[in-house]
Order: structure tokens, then sequence, then C-alpha cells
């Protein structure tokens, strides 16, 4: 069963630089301990804590995680349901001139976001999911901010298409059986891609290396298993991708998520 929102964890015990980190779905990444600089617009953003971030699906973010006492742990809150019209229509009428990407985070904000960090989804129905969701969105209209995560309510085609990738990113994802898959020729889906501003082949490639960096967070430390694991046959040329996209090689990036090497 496909879930309404997912909650991710990244850490790491030594500074951490990424760039050109693409956010597929709506998404609120907060810090629980350490900060994280942020590349935005020609100048660097700090946050920690008391802040969180708001990400519209399509971002692409570059940014440093600073480690306090040797710790830095964020949690990433991807959503994959979208408010409805009125919620919005109230967010853009009290909205608020603000040009940074961050926002404090009040009591009410953190207990919504604690409490869905703490559901077993694999228990809990769409509709269920969706009713706690929509307490959040309406937090977040009420205080002018919703649609800053949602500047409309219609899901655009390609983050639905890297939805559906992400569940198998490691598959081969031919363009035509998933043109297949959603009922369309390839030069249509080719085209809704373009209007969008993307390609299929750049798409599948942003899907499968955030899975790797998801994978790393998660133990997995052998080069030759994440390639495989990523959809690549070739290590040298998953590892070559991997940096070009972010900056440093997988070994490098392990070595940031743990300060002892991994047995």
């Amino acid at each position: 069963m496909g879930h309404q929102y997912q909650v991710t964890i990244f850490r790491a015990e030594q500074l951490q630089r990424l760039r050109n980190v693409r956010i597929h779905s709506p998404s609120i990444i907060q810090i629980i301990s350490g900060s994280k600089r942020l590349y935005w617009k020609e100048s660097a953003v700090e946050f920690s804590h008391s802040q969180l971030l708001l990400c519209e699906a399509s971002a692409s973010l570059s940014f440093e995680n600073l480690p306090q006492k040797g710790r830095f742990v964020s949690r990433v809150f991807s959503f994959h349901c979208s408010p409805d019209g009125s919620m919005l229509e109230m967010s853009v009428e009290r909205a608020f001139d603000n040009d940074v990407p961050t926002i404090d985070a009040d009591n009410t904000l953190k207990d919504i976001l604690n409490a869905l960090s703490s559901f077993d989804l694999g228990g809990m129905s769409k509709e269920t999911q969706t009713f706690w969701l929509m307490g959040l969105y309406q937090q977040l209209a009420e205080q002018g901010l919703l649609h800053r995560l949602f500047p409309s309510e219609k899901v655009t085609f390609s983050q639905t298409l890297s939805h559906y990738l992400s569940r198998s990113p490691g598959e081969a994802h031919p363009l035509q059986s998933v043109a297949e898959r959603f009922a369309m020729s390839k030069a249509t889906l080719i085209r809704k891609l373009k209007q969008e501003g993307t390609q299929y082949r750049e798409l599948l490639a942003d899907v499968r290396l955030n899975h790797a960096l998801h994978l790393m967070q998660n133990g997995c430390c052998n080069v030759t298993m994440l390639s495989q694991l990523c959809g690549y046959q070739s290590e040298g040329r998953f590892s070559q991708r991997f940096k070009r996209k972010f900056g440093l090689t997988p070994s490098a990036y392990m070595k940031t998520i743990y300060s002892r090497p991994q047995p």
C-alpha cells in the first residue's frame, strides 16, 4: 500500500556536504540535533531545531549538515497527498513577505510532526493518514505557510512519476513499459516531462541516486551492492554519477555518516 507521507531520518557524525539534492515531493525538513547550512539564492542560511525548512516539489538543495557534539540528525517529512483548494486560498490570504525558506517551529507544529513520525504507517489506512495530514495542512494554512509547500493543489506529472519510480528504484524501468503503465505513448510521456522542465532519464537518475543516500543512511556500506540496488550494472558508473550529482563519492559520503569504520 502506498503511504500518504513518508518520514526519513538522515544522520552525520562528520561535516556532510551535498549539492543538487532533488526534492521530489513537497517536504518539511526538521533538525533534531546539530544544524544545517543551506545555500540559498547566493547566500547561506543556517538553521537548527528551532526552525523548519519548507521545500516544494522539484526543489534542488545544496547544503552542509553540521554535527553538534559529534552528532547531526534530521527528519524529512515527504507528502504524497495534496491539500484542498480552500486551505491553499486561506494560506495565500494570510501570507506574509518572507524570502527565507525556513520558518520558526512553534510547539503545535512540533507536536504534529512528532505524532506523524511516531505512527506505524503499515497498520494505518490511507484515510487515517490523510486525516492526520489535513491537521498539519490546516495549521500551516492558518499561518499563511501551506502554499509555500504546495504552490498548486494539482500534483505534477513528474511528481507522480518519481513517486512511482521510487517504489522500485533498482528495476530497469524502460521508457516504453513506464509509458504503458501510465496509459500513454512514449512521445506523450516525454512531452509531459518536457513541459515541466525535466527528462525521463534525468528523473530516473535522481530517484536512484536519492535512493542510494537512503540506503547508506540505513547501513548499506558496500558500493557494489549499492550500485545494483540502485539499478546500475557498473560500480564505476554508479560512483561517477553519484559524485557528479552530489559532489563526493559514495565512499566519502559513508565516512560522514559514521565516525568509525562499519563492519
